[in-house]
């Protein structure tokens, strides 16, 4: 029976979310093309109907959509601090099918290159773009280089603590992240104070 347009789009809308979590669990070679097609009930044929260019395609549209599933959290952050409290979460470190792509996906990624790459690699810009709205800086530039510490930083601790055997030591890791932003508005309010001083 031939497949209906609307139907087709639900397959390879059911085979990217599922994708979008195994990989981040799994790796993106830990999972083929068979097991992805029969966790939605799909069979290789029908697998191939929705991505012609095979894992490949598939990979880089899944790490777009892994990357849609978290933009919105970061754009709805009012702040940094609230922005790192809210990804430097036990319940986030525990996640990884529906956490960031960063610390999950990001040594997959580095291995696979190509189209994947480029998929990574805008994501990764569209977090800055969202960063940059929220991080104080007086250009551009400062605000840019502002929002690569904070991403590295905060991608980078779930990375480390995620490979840990020590709760507690991964729970610092998190915790010395979140101890480093709230400060910087106090330093700057610190250095416009001594400054207003100088003027006297």
């Amino acid at each position: 029976m031939k497949v209906t347009k609307d139907q087709a789009a639900a397959n390879k809308e059911a085979i990217l979310t599922a994708a979008s979590r195994l990989y981040r669990e799994k790796g993106i070679d830990g999972i083929g093309i068979g097991e992805l097609s029969r966790s939605v009930g799909l069979t290789h044929g029908g697998f191939y109907g929705q991505f012609p260019g095979g894992k490949e395609q598939l990979a880089s549209e899944a790490v777009t959509r892994t990357f849609e599933s978290n933009i919105q959290d970061w754009q709805d952050a009012k702040s940094i601090p609230e922005l790192i409290k809210g990804y430097l979460t036990l319940g986030h470190l525990n996640n990884w099918t529906e956490g960031c792509p960063i610390p999950a996906l990001a040594a997959d990624v580095a291995r696979t290159g190509g189209a994947v790459s480029s998929s990574f690699t805008q994501g990764v810009d569209r977090l800055i773009d969202t960063l940059m709205a929220l991080v104080e800086g007086e250009n551009h530039d400062e605000k840019y280089q502002e929002s690569l510490r904070i991403l590295s930083s905060i991608a980078g601790a779930i990375l480390i603590a995620r490979a840990l055997d020590n709760p507690e030591l991964s729970e610092q890791f998190l915790q010395s992240v979140i101890n480093a932003w709230p400060a910087a508005p106090a330093k700057k309010e610190q250095a416009i104070e001594r400054s207003l001083e100088g003027e006297d």
